[in-house]
């Protein structure tokens, strides 16, 4: 199958499944989306292992997948029993000791491999500072008392960044490419449809919740800054492809590859996004 095909089928399907996923089961704070979080943080995990492996020492995989759980799980539980989110920084500030103390502790027989430790524990570091507790203020967001329209428009901002840009980039942007040279086929075209689609979306979320975003400069500033973080995030993670040699980081998802490249957009926007929010509106 083509795969602009493939990828729109991908949109088609996808988007309307995750509007629905946050819109109706809000039951114990978003239960089934945290338990998603979960596994897509563990395959994101597993496949940012795989792309930091190609060019650089790294922890035992399992190792980093058990504490990549603990941070997700520990979150997933202050979300749905309404505990303080100071737990799962907590989770994170005790994985990233675990990786030190890994690298006291594992066995060594010679000076040789204590020269690759910085290296792992940087690696380990990164992996699930990048892969996990990125994606935890998504969860963080599920204890708000708006938490379904503040998601909804968050993936509605990302997805449509993503997708107008992808669309006018292919349709009419081969004379403007090759600006960013991590990511060579993205246009300037194609950049600036992914800030009109985030904007537009926050748009029209001032006018279908007025109640909630009922502020249309605020809305523009919160579409404007998630745009951006969305398209830097979609740049990093081809910049570690490139890194790694790697086309995609994996193959789960028709057209699009691994999670990682489906998710890209989420992780860095995620952050960008609540904290955004926050400061415009101060939700909780």
């Amino acid at each position: 199958m083509n795969k602009v095909v493939q990828r729109l089928l991908t949109f088609t399907i996808a988007i309307p499944i995750c509007v629905l996923l946050i819109w109706v089961p809000k039951w114990q704070n978003h239960f089934v989306l945290n338990i998603i979080i979960i596994v897509v943080s563990l395959i994101a995990v597993n496949e940012t292992h795989m792309l930091l492996r190609q060019n650089l020492p790294v922890q035992s995989r399992r190792f980093v997948l058990i504490l990549s759980f603990f941070i997700s799980v520990v979150t997933s539980l202050c979300a749905i029993f309404d505990l303080s989110m100071e737990y799962s920084t907590f989770a994170f500030v005790f994985s990233l000791t675990c990786i030190l103390v890994y690298e006291v502790f594992s066995k060594k027989t010679t000076e040789e491999q204590f020269s690759k430790s910085l290296s792992k524990i940087v690696t380990s570091s990164f992996n699930i500072f990048y892969s996990v507790f990125f994606l935890t203020f998504v969860q963080r967001m599920t204890t708000w008392q708006n938490s379904r329209e503040v998601l909804v428009v968050f993936l509605l901002m990302v997805f449509m960044c993503d997708s107008i840009a992808w669309l006018l980039g292919i349709t009419m942007g081969k004379n403007n490419r090759g600006i960013i040279k991590a990511s060579p086929n993205k246009s300037i075209l194609g950049f600036i449809g992914g800030f009109l689609g985030s904007i537009a979306v926050g748009i029209l979320a001032y006018f279908i919740f007025f109640d909630i975003f009922g502020h249309l400069l605020k809305m523009i500033i919160l579409g404007f800054i998630t745009a951006l973080a969305a398209i830097i995030g979609d740049l990093a993670e081809s910049v570690m492809k490139r890194s790694a040699q790697i086309k995609d980081s994996g193959n789960v998802i028709p057209g699009r590859g691994g999670i990682l490249d489906s998710i890209d957009s989420i992780i860095f926007a995620a952050p960008a996004y609540y904290i955004t929010i926050q400061f415009l509106f101060n939700f909780s």
